[in-house]
């Protein structure tokens, strides 16, 4: 027995973060496929990688997701391709175009990101502190809603996370060798990071810059004066030259597409930049972005102020304010202190960087701020925690401390638990009956849908649907790719569908998708009330009904239209013809 609890003495923190990971991907994979966001971003990706995955990876494009829906003088401004590469990976080694196989790469980035969290702040904090923030990052409902779904901007917390662990390591490792190699981890970290989202782009870029300023004290002359030194100079070029191989290999089909299209989309993120913002004073602009960060801080740390009206928030936003600011002056007062070591120093230049550049971002898009911009800072509250509870072990007897940091940890986890259990809840109720939706927070229209219902309505249509006829389907603009896309997972190549019209095609066969509450209504506003419901079915915040026409003039000459538009992409097999 004796012997048995020095072993756990040894190996409480590694035993503890076991702990934590397990329940924590517990919580990321409860009903991961039945309750999947299934929405037009979503499905659009998945149309594109299933059709890569089914005929090789030469229909794979050369630019990612594009950024926005503004359309500009050469076309869409896109992001780079490699959140396209996973998915597609992920659909190759599980043998499968499943819409759940899509996201397996952001589950995955999204676990691997909580021991990250432990690694980067045992850089600063004791091992016990580094557990508590780790927990508390493990367990924020947002960060747990943000990790089962397939998006772009979901797997950006790990990539950063990584590229600010490796710039920490190199900036404050004295062996060659292995500085290399972490210059590499913050390479790659910079080079993924940068292509999954635009906020992450800036972030990286800025944060990265100025903090090897800071490090290497630029703002002193000698310092400057140092720098062109020929050994100095030698040291810089091998080092950019590192971080530019690894950018030619990640950035190589952004590179060969702009080849391709004469710089279009080179052209279009300088028209993008050069983009004017809303029209709203900068005063204006400065207090919707305080309010902003106030509130996704907020939900981030304790799970509330999820809601338009924040009226019954005040005493939670207060808290998370006051933690905000703490966190932000026991930062500065950190870089202050005199005796701090150069990795401990770097740290907190890193946090406070991270922490300003973030905001300044947010100042000409505060109207437009939306929870997943703040991937980018998820774990910044929960470190910020973290510099409380060492400040209160100088100002405390270290049980007092230990004691609030324990409870300080368990109350915002028990928080974001609830949280989180009552988002699975409304989950359950999706399944069955239709209500209203409050914490599904990825888009601003919640309407509960999970892929779970998007399928049995798909079933259902199929399995009424005569070969040879043409499926015509009724729905939700958001709703129409992923019809389209679980309808092609049939792999029935007699199957022919479309979204629904009115016209004389004689072998029509004809469905309704709409929300539970509205019944018909949709239809008949759109179609007219000539309709007759020969079949229906609920399936919870949706019911889909088998439809016909009876006054609907019939052409023996109809002839289907031809769908048109197409992509502007390049694609590898382009490059390769």
């Amino acid at each position: 027995m004796q012997n048995m609890m020095k072993w756990f003495g040894k190996n409480y923190v590694w035993l503890s973060l076991a702990v934590i990971l397990a329940l924590a991907i517990f919580l990321r994979t409860y009903h991961f496929d039945e309750w999947l966001y299934f929405k037009m971003d979503q499905s659009r990706d998945a149309l594109l990688i299933k059709n890569a995955v089914d005929n090789g990876p030469q229909d794979l494009p050369l630019l990612g997701a594009r950024v926005g829906a503004v359309k500009l003088q050469h076309g869409f401004l896109r992001l780079g391709p490699i959140y396209y590469y996973f998915q597609y990976l992920s659909g190759v080694l599980f043998h499968s175009t499943e819409p759940y196989v899509f996201a397996y790469p952001d589950l995955l980035f999204s676990i691997l990101a909580i021991p990250l969290v432990f690694f980067l702040v045992r850089l600063y904090f004791p091992a016990r502190s580094a557990l508590l923030v780790t927990a508390m990052y493990a367990f924020s409902f947002l960060i747990i809603q943000y990790s089962r779904f397939a998006w772009n901007p979901n797997s950006l917390q790990f990539f950063l996370l990584l590229a600010f662990y490796g710039l920490l390591r190199f900036l404050n490792e004295a062996d060659s060798r292995r500085r290399k190699r972490w210059l590499v981890m913050w390479s790659v970290g910079m080079a993924i990071g940068s292509q999954l989202h635009f906020f992450g782009f800036f972030t990286l870029l800025g944060v990265s810059g100025l903090l090897v300023l800071f490090h290497f004290g630029m703002w002193k002359k000698e310092n400057i004066v140092d720098c062109f030194r020929k050994d100095i100079l030698r040291k810089i070029a091998g080092a950019a030259g590192v971080v530019v191989l690894v950018f030619a290999v990640f950035y190589a089909p952004v590179v060969l597409s702009d080849i391709r299209k004469s710089g279009q989309n080179s052209k279009n993120f300088i028209e993008a930049l050069s983009a004017k913002p809303v029209k709203k004073p900068l005063s204006e602009k400065l207090v919707k972005a305080v309010t902003e960060n106030a509130r996704y801080y907020c939900l981030l740390t304790t799970s509330q102020c999820y809601e338009g009206s924040l009226g019954k928030e005040v005493p939670t936003l207060l808290a998370t304010g006051v933690l905000m600011l703490t966190g932000f002056v026991l930062t500065l007062r950190g870089l202050l202190r005199k005796k701090l070591s150069p990795v401990r120093r770097d740290f907190l230049a890193l946090l406070l960087l991270w922490t300003g550049v973030f905001f300044v971002l947010t100042i000409p898009v505060s109207f437009q701020l939306r929870p997943r911009f703040f991937i980018v800072v998820f774990a910044i509250p929960f470190i910020f925690s973290g510099l409380l509870f060492e400040y209160l072990e100088e100002k405390w007897r270290t049980k007092q401390a230990i004691a609030f940091a324990l409870l300080f940890t368990a109350g915002l986890i028990a928080w974001n638990t609830h949280g989180t259990l009552a988002w699975f809840k409304e989950q359950t109720k999706s399944q069955t009956s239709s209500f209203i939706v409050k914490r599904t927070l990825i888009l601003k229209a919640k309407d509960g849908v999970t892929l779970g219902e998007l399928e049995g309505v798909t079933d259902f249509m199929y399995a009424r649907h005569a070969t040879g006829n043409t499926l015509y389907y009724y729905i939700k603009p958001e709703h129409i790719r992923p019809i389209e896309f679980l309808l092609t997972e049939k792999n029935d190549a007699a199957l022919r569908f479309t979204t629904m019209t009115m016209n004389g095609d004689p072998h029509a066969e004809f469905f309704a998708v709409t929300p539970t509450k509205s019944g018909l209504d949709p239809v008949t506003k759109k179609f007219g009330p000539d309709v007759t419901v020969t079949e229906s079915k609920k399936f919870g915040q949706i019911t889909v009904y088998a439809l016909t026409f009876p006054t609907r003039a019939i052409s023996d000459t109809f002839k289907p239209k031809k769908s048109g538009g197409g992509d502007d992409r390049v694609y590898w097999k382009d490059v390769f013809k």
